[in-house]
């Protein structure tokens, strides 16, 4: 087999986003690759999600064949020259069998060979012959946009993942308990719930430029979903389980506005990123009409201030947040909307899409000696 090093090294960065090298089962951690009429398709599992993808064009005369790809063969394919075939065979029976790479490096032909294990030994991949449904490129983009406010926290299982939705003409929703993303969105009529690792695949840029297609079916009891885009394909179980009301989170009103311009949206995003303690709060505050101060003090009595021109309507309160997350909102909407220091503030876009945060105590330097004394006298 025959396969360019171009498509090799660019797929390697998809596939790459199923962590299937950490898994303990040593097939796991192979690259499946088939060849047939339709072309070259690389694949891998960690059995949750199946993710592939092929060439754009057929190979022209062809014998169907598949092999395994093992780890230390893939590191290997990377160091080819750009713009060269590596030639890929694979030889010997079962336990014995081994991969042969013939390629260009550095301008010189080199040769390696790699154990490999049976194809036989690759789990197959899950059929799911659900209706297909159009996705437009937008959702994928608005799935990027909010996934990064989705739960890591195992205990709560039903949030470690973006919620799609079609209340209210369609809604994409991620939360930790501590801030709400949401977007508007077309999805598809019955409402799921995609896991992280599943939503990091989908950030790719093979499946948020173009339209993608949806199929869902139920196989042993779970639940499946098939999501192609273009020569991209990934299957994915769905997180079982009831998602919570998020509507009752988003504040009935917040009626004092911050607007930020764009340049300066850029630079209080780059600011609270780069503050040292992101467990100390950024206290919020207007010393006069049309400036905003941002001051965070630490433990050890360092503080850092930024003072930056925004345009206000109405009389926002002083408040604290978490300059991490509050940094997440304001990537999600510019106009930041406060009821009163102890309501949850909203980042809102012009498009519809919005991030509550939740507020913190704000932080000073002899408020956080008092916690340390007290926390000694316990």
């Amino acid at each position: 087999m025959n396969i360019p090093s171009n498509y090799l090294r660019e797929s390697s960065k998809l596939l790459t986003r199923i962590r299937h090298t950490r898994s303990t089962l040593p097939v796991l951690t192979h690259v499946l690759a088939t060849l047939d009429s339709a072309g070259i398709t690389l694949a891998v599992t960690d059995m949750d999600r199946w993710l592939e993808t092929r060439t754009a064009t057929a190979p022209g005369p062809y014998e169907p064949e598949a092999f395994l790809i093992p780890p230390d063969a893939v590191k290997v394919i990377k160091q080819a020259d750009k713009n060269t075939d590596i030639r890929i065979s694979c030889k010997g029976p079962g336990k014995r069998r081994e991969l042969r790479l013939v390629m260009t490096c550095g301008g010189i032909p080199v040769e390696s060979r790699h154990p490999t294990l049976d194809v036989s030994e690759f789990p197959t991949r899950p059929d799911i012959y659900g209706e297909e449904i159009p996705i437009p490129a937008k959702t994928m983009e608005s799935l990027a946009t909010i996934a990064k406010c989705a739960s890591n926290d195992v205990t709560r299982y039903v949030l470690n993942g973006v919620f799609f939705t079609p209340e209210d003409g369609g809604r994409l929703v991620a939360t930790d308990g501590r801030r709400l993303a949401c977007a508007p969105a077309e999805v598809p009529p019955a409402p799921f719930i995609l896991p992280n690792p599943s939503v990091r695949v989908l950030m790719h840029p093979g499946f948020t430029s173009v339209e993608a297609h949806v199929r869902m079916q139920k196989l042993d009891e779970t639940e499946w979903i098939s999501i192609r885009s273009g020569n991209y394909l990934l299957m994915s179980k769905l997180i079982e389980g009831k998602y919570p009301n998020y509507r009752q989170v988003i504040p009935d009103k917040a009626t004092e506005l911050v607007t930020f311009s764009p340049a300066h949206r850029t630079s209080v995003i780059k600011w609270l990123r780069g503050l040292s303690d992101r467990n100390s709060a950024v206290n919020l505050t207007w010393e006069k009409k049309g400036h905003l101060t941002f001051t965070q003090r630490t433990a050890s009595d360092a503080s850092a201030v930024l003072r930056v021109s925004v345009e206000i309507e109405g009389n926002p309160p002083p408040i604290a947040f978490n300059p991490r997350f509050l940094a997440d909102a304001l990537e999600i909407g510019s106009t930041l909307c406060l009821n009163d220091e102890q309501s949850p503030g909203i980042c809102r876009h012009p498009s519809g899409r919005l991030c509550v945060v939740m507020p913190m105590r704000p932080t000073t330097a002899s408020a956080t000696a008092d916690q340390a004394e007290s926390a000694n006298a316990a």
